[in-house]
């Protein structure tokens, strides 16, 4: 399976899609912290408003990269040379979830070094942004193992657009939760689905713990269902 990550991570760097996602990370992380200053509502926890809408375009970049196995027929050459199938769907994953991740912790470092030069340490509480952060990264781990999923689940160029559309609806719940009160299964949902849990990052997560079970327990699912489902896709 190193041999198929390195590949993938070889390939990543190579396209300009990819390298273009990572980038405007670092951009993203300045363009909130300038938007913030203009309007003076810029505080710490605004650096949080802006990675749910990173994962559109990660998304749907991370499904074309994964798809193009299907689109290229690089799959079967892998399948032909003797990979076992477990690990092409595992190295594609370990890649996809770099390349969230990593483009993640360059706009979490770049929006703190730009925060501390502009506003200081005026309201920041390292414990509640660190615990933040990491309901952040587990529900950005279980976006990745979604789009994953689809991608390899449906074999071609539209596994690239999935991603991205399903985003539509997700985003639309996440918005409207907030306008539903106290309803108690509008909130288990908003628990459970990763972009809800980043709509209330905007102040310290009260629920962080919560929130980090069910997006490890999605991730566990998606890979484990991928997984099985590969494994026994007819690919002639």
């Amino acid at each position: 399976m190193s041999k198929l990550l390195k590949v993938n991570l070889k390939l990543m760097l190579r396209r300009k899609d990819t390298m273009i996602c990572v980038i405007m990370s670092a951009v993203l992380a300045l363009l909130e912290v300038l938007i913030g200053k203009l309007n003076g509502s810029l505080d710490w926890y605004s650096m949080f408003e802006m990675p749910m809408i990173m994962m559109m375009f990660f998304s749907a970049v991370g499904g074309l990269f994964i798809s193009r196995d299907y689109t290229q027929n690089t799959i079967r050459n892998k399948l032909t040379v003797g990979h076992n199938r477990s690990h092409i769907y595992l190295a594609n994953q370990i890649a996809e979830t770099l390349f969230f991740c990593i483009s993640l912790i360059i706009f979490f470092a770049v929006s703190s070094a730009a925060n501390l030069i502009v506003i200081g340490t005026k309201g920041a509480v390292f414990s509640d942004i660190m615990k933040n952060m990491t309901v952040c990264f587990f529900a950005v781990a279980a976006v990745s193992a979604l789009t994953t999923f689809l991608a390899m689940t449906v074999k071609s160029a539209a596994g690239g657009v999935l991603p991205i559309i399903l985003m539509y609806p997700l985003l639309t719940f996440a918005a409207m939760a907030q306008e539903f009160g106290d309803s108690k299964w509008i909130q288990v949902f908003s628990d459970i689905i990763p972009l809800s849990q980043m709509t209330v990052l905007a102040v310290p997560d009260k629920r962080a713990a919560i929130h980090i079970v069910y997006s490890l327990i999605l991730t566990v699912f998606f890979i484990t269902a991928g997984v099985v489902n590969f494994r026994k896709a007819d690919l002639k």
